[in-house]
């Protein structure tokens, strides 16, 4: 028994360091050795999630409320797992269990509230994450969790009050600087998100949501420079037909606008931090923002021309679609930036 122990602390210590392979192959031989070990089948049920293999986690986690059935942790194991599974009513319920048979651990409110989060009931979730904050006042992942809660309700100055409060009391907390700067981009401040999501993405090199947040960031504005770019073009097409003015000065204005968007885009890249620079550039590079860009100014351009250079007597013909085709180029373009970054992000749950 003392040597199952041993083994169980050191599998523990694992996956505290995020060793979560070999933590799995350690627990998977402590499993079959003792079966009706429940913190074994726990602490694999964490292995598994931490792997980001679900389905096994939340079996490992049914194995160990099976053997202690007045035992919270296995269910709140399952409802992590459950949430990322997408089952947020099974989710809920797992975690209510936990809160029944734990209700004095802060613990199990925050996971009902993450739960109940998951499960579009704010108002299950904000009367969770009060009870958490008054068993555990000062403990920083419930003002993280209280904080996440508030901003689904669109409460801003609560939710950044919780998140500041997180971080005085853990200045280490990434998934705080994560939420702020989710709190920074309902406000509409670009670089201010951007700031948030490389603190903490430095702190937590491992967690890729961090980065990946920065790319949607990133994304997200130039989607938006490229609607206001279409959208100004849209209304010049209208200018020959309107004033009847000549190529040259119609040529310019294109010119003008292509350049004008540029440096509104050159002032947004001064507004960030050295270090997200290079990730914008990054950014730039890939494949689909250049297609989007491309297909952008392309068929801005080919809006244009089409128009500069028809004959008056064919501009009202010409002029409906060039339109057609700048408002596709704008739809393309958007679709292409919309596109998934990269795999489903996991909800962020340090407490397991």
């Amino acid at each position: 028994m003392t040597e199952l122990r041993e083994e169980l602390a050191r599998a523990a210590t694992m996956l505290d360091l995020g060793r979560y392979d070999e933590a799995t192959s350690l627990l998977a031989r402590l499993v079959a050795a003792e079966p009706a070990s429940s913190r074994g089948w726990c602490l694999f049920a964490r292995a598994h999630l931490g792997a980001d293999r679900y389905v096994e986690a939340v079996e490992a986690a049914n194995r160990a409320a099976a053997i202690e059935p007045a035992e919270e942790w296995p269910h709140r194991l399952a409802s992590n797992a459950l949430m990322h599974l997408g089952n947020h009513a099974e989710a809920l319920r797992a975690a209510s269990e936990s809160r029944r048979l734990a209700p004095s651990y802060w613990q199990t409110h925050v996971c009902v509230a993450q739960a109940a989060l998951a499960a579009a009931q704010p108002a299950l979730a904000a009367s969770a994450a009060a009870e958490a904050r008054r068993l555990a006042p000062n403990e920083p992942d419930v003002h993280f969790l209280s904080g996440k809660v508030a901003l689904a309700r669109g409460d801003l100055d609560s939710a950044r009050g919780h998140q500041e409060r997180a971080l005085a009391l853990d200045p280490a907390h990434s998934g705080a600087m994560n939420e702020l700067g989710r709190i920074r981009l309902r406000r509409h401040d670009t670089a201010g998100a951007i700031r948030h999501f490389i603190n903490a993405a430095r702190t937590t090199p491992g967690e890729h949501i961090y980065s990946r947040n920065i790319d949607v960031v990133i994304l997200r504005t130039l989607s938006r420079m490229i609607y206001v770019f279409v959208l100004v073009a849209l209304l010049m097409l209208w200018v020959p037909a309107v004033m009847h003015v000549d190529r040259f000065p119609f040529a310019v204005g294109f010119g003008v606008l292509a350049a004008g968007t540029v440096a509104s885009f050159g002032l947004v890249l001064l507004r960030l931090p050295r270090e997200a620079r290079g990730l914008v550039r990054r950014t730039l590079r890939t494949r689909r923002v250049a297609t989007a860009l491309f297909v952008a100014i392309g068929g801005v351009a080919v809006a244009f021309a089409a128009v500069a250079f028809v004959p008056p007597s064919e501009l009202p013909q010409t002029l409906p679609i060039a339109i057609l085709i700048t408002i596709a180029a704008r739809i393309t373009a958007t679709a292409r930036l919309r596109s998934p970054v990269s795999k489903n992000q996991r909800p962020g749950d340090r407490m397991t």
